[in-house]
This record gives C-alpha cells, structure tokens and sequence, in this order.
C-alpha cells in the first residue's frame, strides 16, 4: 500500500472525530529519539518511526510532496525522507568530517574508521557507538533555493553557510559568515525570492544584540542588515518580507530591505511561526504554554492557552497546517510529548495525540 506522511505532533484523543480531509499524515522531528514519527491525525496515533540521526529538528518539504529533509543538529548532517516508502533515501553532510579536534590533535578514530566516506555522523555517533552522541558544526535552519535543486543550511556552532546541490548531495559552497558586533551564530536561514535571510545571535545565554542579514541568494552579497529582538530563533518568508521570531524578547519583528522592522508583542518565549490566512500568523509560544494570533494587518494579538480538559500541554515549538487550512498540528514538546490539534474556528484545542517527548518540528504530506 502507498504511503505519504504528514508531519505533526501528538494528540490526546478528543470526543470528536476529524472531519473529512484529504488522506494526509504529520511527520514529526523527535530529537530524544533520532526518529521522525508518522502521525494519522484520523486515527489520533502514531503509525510509526523513521531513524534518521541525532537531534532531528527543522523539516522541509520538497515542492512534489514526495521528499522530506530533516536537519539533524547532532549528526551535521541532513536526511531526506521518501514519502511514499516511510524510510530514509538517503544522507549528507552539511560541513566536512574534521581530522583535527580544536587542540590541534589528530582524531585517530577518524582515520582508522574512515569516517570521512561517511554521509552522516550517524554512522558511528550513536545509542551504543562512539561518543559523544552529539558532534559538528551544529545545522539548525534548512531552506531550498530558488530552483529547488538546493539546500541552504545554517549553523550555530561557527556561524556557516553551507549550499547543498541535491543530485550529488555534496557541499557545493560554504563560508563563515561575518559576525555584526558579537553575533556570530547563523540561528536560522529562509529564502524570499532571490533572497537569502540569516537570523544571527550572539553566543547564549546573551542579551547582546542580534540581526537580521539579507544575502543576495547567488553571490551571497550582503544586500541590507537590521538589528532584530534577543536570541532571533525563526525566520518565516512573507511575500517581500520575513517575520523573524525573538525566543527571549518576547516579540516577532518583520523585516524588509529598506523599511524599519515592525515589532509584535506576544505571550513569552515565541519560536515557531505559521501562516494561517492572509496576514495572518500562529506564534508558537514555549515558555507560556500558549500560542498567539497575530494580525499583521491590524496589529491586534489574541493569546489562547493550550489547554482540553483541564490538561495543559507544555512547550509547543512549531506546527504544520491541515490540508484544509482549518486545523493546526502543533508540537508540544515537553517530557510527555503530545501532537495538539488547534481548531482555527472555534479557537481552541480539540484533540491531541501522544508522541515522544522532546519533539520539534512538524511538516504535513498527502498520502500517495
């Protein structure tokens, strides 16, 4: 039987059932399980999990819904998913296997092993195999070129920009972005157009000042650079703009070349963001258990708690919009992980399915 997955987090089953909907799944980033998990949002569980390699994070998925790539922050590495057959197709690095440690010593393991044919650092950090679990350059924010035969990744650890060209799966360009003052951490990449938009923050914890930097998509010119809220941690394109959002300063700023950023403030600790109708955002809130709908038009903010049946859901980090655009999948990530199904209607939770605790990210696929 074909298959096609659909990102999403868990969901404490409701009264309720799901309305009729084209058959879709949520695929879901479970960084304290290496896995992704396929979620049916009809059934209300989890039908199973992928391994695809330490800390997955931030998803994308490719413009026919048949390919999935996952950011594994703790393998520099990406994986991309096949759709139709639930498995890994396939990984590459985002930066090179080092031969040198910091110190300036060699790493002998790397030599005997040869770890640098490897396409992941999965391949030998990992549950049971050589420590530490978790290495590299740290990649966190993914996007695809305007063409969609690349990748852009971004990294904290050194502040790189890496460029993946998707037939080969090999590293193309890469440089280490220049620091603005003390902010040298590339916490996010997005592309709007022939754009290329970097969130970059300080080393945390800070509350230094960060910045928002776009970069010509083919040179990687620096076209124009505002200042942007403490610990930027998301970018979501927005026509000629991008709204980035500001984990510890409690606002999204959206930003444009050539015009002062506008603030919004929400509820604390906002991190993923979701388009969810013309001029329209979810704010995914962590610190306060909440989610925001901010009206970019207006200005107006409306906060609801995530809460259905007096149990309150923990830490939502991002989400992924149903087929319909009637319903938001939402990970809560906390210990006890949960995909929350918000009703955009109604304004309010409705279901919600158990999935690992410690997930991040969620995408939506059509099942095939």
């Amino acid at each position: 039987m074909r298959k096609a997955l659909l990102l999403g987090w868990v969901l404490l089953t409701a009264c309720s059932g799901v309305p009729a909907v084209s058959p879709h799944y949520v695929l879901v980033s479970q960084a304290g399980s290496s896995t992704v998990a396929v979620v049916d949002p009809v059934q209300g569980k989890t039908l199973q999990h992928i391994t695809v390699g330490g800390l997955p994070h931030r998803m994308v998925v490719s413009p026919e819904g048949d390919r999935v790539y996952v950011v594994l922050v703790g393998s520099q590495a990406v994986a991309e998913v096949d759709v139709l057959t639930l498995s890994v197709r396939r990984t590459f690095l985002t930066a090179p296997v080092p031969e040198r440690r910091p110190d300036g010593t060699v790493i002998q393991a790397h030599l005997e092993q040869d770890a640098f044919s490897q396409t992941s650092c999965f391949a030998c950090h990992n549950p049971g195999g050589a420590r530490p679990f978790i290495v590299g350059e740290r990649p966190v924010g993914i996007a695809f070129s305007s063409d969609f035969a690349r990748l852009f990744v971004s990294h904290i650890r050194q502040g790189r920009l890496s460029e993946i060209d998707l037939d080969s799966g090999q590293v193309v360009r890469a440089v280490n972005l220049p620091p603005s003052g003390s902010a040298n951490e590339a916490a996010d990449v997005a592309r709007v157009n022939a754009r290329l938009v970097v969130a970059l923050r300080p080393r945390q914890p800070s509350t230094e000042a960060s910045a928002v930097r776009w970069l010509d998509e083919h040179t990687w010119q620096i076209l124009a650079e505002a200042p942007t809220g403490s610990d930027p941690a998301f970018v979501l394109p927005l026509g000629e703009g991008a709204l980035v959002s500001n984990f510890e300063s409690n606002t999204l700023s959206l930003h444009a070349p050539g015009a002062s950023p506008k603030s919004f403030t929400v509820t604390p600790g906002p991190l993923g963001m979701l388009a969810v109708g013309k001029g329209k955002i979810l704010s995914l809130n962590y610190y306060s258990n909440a989610v925001s709908l901010v009206d970019l038009d207006s200005g107006q903010v409306q906060n609801f708690r995530l809460e259905l049946a007096n149990k309150v859901f923990v830490n939502p980090t991002h989400a992924a919009l149903s087929p319909d655009g009637r319903r938001v999948y939402i990970v809560s990530s906390g210990t006890e992980g949960h995909l929350v199904v918000f009703d955009l209607e109604r304004k309010q939770v409705t279901q919600a399915i158990p999935i690992d605790g410690l997930s991040f990210d969620a995408v939506v696929v059509r099942r095939q």
